[in-house]
């Protein structure tokens, strides 16, 4: 199979393309002018430069001889605007399945995110509406919700078969946001724990979302439209991350534990006075202690029930590749 990639070098797209083309496919990365391809190169991929941005009528050239489309690039909390991330997340993704169509490709996999439903305190599923108010300020999820639409949309007009994955928080190898901030904490001589820390996190590793969206291209394309949750792949308690990230780095916090009512007050009183997670933006505050309190709302069993996904990794191993990452990182910064 030839596929052609965006989002290569970000932390999922870097993994789909290592386990395509561990599996001997073909991958096509759409790359910017400045981005960094190192990896991509080592694992031989062909790489086109452009953006996401560009005219359908210009990806589809660059598309050609193509089997399928996975689109991974978008803008992930950061201090944006809303025209930049909505002419990137929302625009670009348009842009990718009409090229798709131009370029008469059969199938197109679109990298969304459990962002989408907005704040979830009970089971999620695929079928539960992604209507709910969000705050002002989450540009992601509000992006990621019109960018399903712009996806459906076009997928629909041209005849394409989509599919939409929609991960929860992401961490592994090539991680720029989660595993970092984690390496960062563990670090310190006493590591805060947020209530019990024994609840299952909405967290998974890069190397299960990767297999996930290899299940899905070998979907047969019959199907016009599925959506599938990819927000459990083994469970990962908030002591466990922490645990078994200090376990792999060789260091040994001691653990505070601090009461989940004071969290969720300190929360709420941050967001009033302005404050944001650092680096995060558009990450409140209160759906962050939301998501580290609460248990794991995304049960993910349509995708293990019809396409067979069995994440190969376990977070044992996930930790531990991603320290030695990290490690690797900073002995060469």
């Amino acid at each position: 199979m030839r596929v052609f990639l965006t989002g290569g070098t970000g932390l999922v797209g870097s993994h789909v393309a290592e386990r395509l083309r561990a599996r001997g496919d073909e991958v096509v990365a759409l790359r910017r002018e400045d981005s960094e391809t190192r990896f991509l190169e080592s694992l031989d991929c062909t790489l086109v430069e452009g953006d996401v941005r560009d005219a359908a009528s210009d990806q589809a050239a660059r598309m050609q001889g193509c089997d399928a489309v996975v689109h991974g690039a978008a803008l992930v909390y950061l201090h944006e605007s809303w025209p930049r991330v909505r002419a990137v997340n929302v625009e670009g993704t348009a842009h990718v399945v009409r090229a798709a169509v131009a370029a008469e490709i059969p199938s197109v996999v679109h990298l969304s995110s459990v962002a989408v439903y907005g704040r979830a305190l009970a089971p999620i599923y695929e079928d539960t509406p992604i209507d709910t108010p969000l705050p002002p300020g989450n540009l992601y999820a509000r992006s990621k919700r019109e960018a399903e639409l712009a996806a459906r949309r076009e997928a629909a007009a041209g005849g394409v078969s989509l599919t939409v994955v929609r991960p929860a928080a992401v961490y592994g190898e090539r991680d720029r946001l989660l595993a970092p901030r984690v390496a960062r904490l563990v670090r310190r001589s006493l590591v805060p724990i947020l209530g019990s820390g024994r609840n299952t996190l909405p967290v998974v590793y890069a190397g299960n979302v990767a297999a996930a969206v290899e299940r899905c291209l070998d979907r047969p394309s019959t199907v016009a439209l599925r959506t599938y949750d990819v927000g459990l792949d083994h469970p990962l308690t908030q002591e466990g991350v922490v645990l078994g990230m200090a376990r792999s780095l060789g260091v040994h916090p001691r653990l505070v534990r601090m009461p989940g009512p004071l969290v969720r007050a300190a929360a709420e009183l941050g967001e009033l006075l302005g404050l944001a997670v650092p680096g995060a933006g558009d990450l409140s505050l209160s759906r962050l202690a939301c998501l580290a309190l609460n248990e794991n709302p995304y049960p993910t069993r349509r995708i293990r029930r019809e396409l067979g996904w069995n994440p190969p990794f376990g977070h044992d191993v996930a930790l531990a590749r991603t320290a030695a990452w990290l490690a690797g990182e900073h002995s060469s910064a």
